[in-house]
């Protein structure tokens, strides 16, 4: 064989679990997720990344969230934090990312990183970040 026809590959990929908001009128900011997400871990991850993007994702303040139905998601804090913030959510049947329209930008970020995959977390984020999606 010649190596020049190899293709680099790293065997079991480095990963990270980004959340991310978007609208017609732009994106939110990237967050980052360490570990597995509860309800007050997504809670806190709304009070920091959702509320301050409000006014670049809406031009009225009229904004209706859509998200999956997670448990982290549907828990009844979560709701109540929804409540307490006037944030309506978009009623959205189980099982259906093929309905959610981020699971196009999650899918095309995928196809990017698996053309230059990176070997490490740090440059996994970097990547992340310079992508312009968010």
């Amino acid at each position: 064989y010649h190596k020049d026809c190899l293709k680099r590959k790293v065997k079991f990929p480095s990963g990270v679990m980004v959340w991310g908001s978007m609208s017609a009128f732009g994106v939110g900011k990237l967050h980052f997720v360490n570990g597995t997400v509860n309800a007050e871990k997504y809670q806190n991850i709304l009070e920091t990344n959702l509320l301050p993007s409000l006014q670049s994702l809406s031009s009225d303040g009229n904004f209706t969230f859509q998200q999956d139905g997670a448990s982290c998601h549907t828990a009844k804090t979560t709701k109540r934090w929804f409540e307490e913030n006037d944030i309506s959510v978009l009623d959205w049947p189980s099982s259906s990312p093929d309905l959610n329209v981020i699971e196009t930008v999650w899918h095309k970020m995928k196809q990017h990183l698996r053309n230059d995959p990176q070997t490490n977390i740090p440059d996994l984020r970097i990547k992340l970040q310079n992508m312009g999606c968010f």
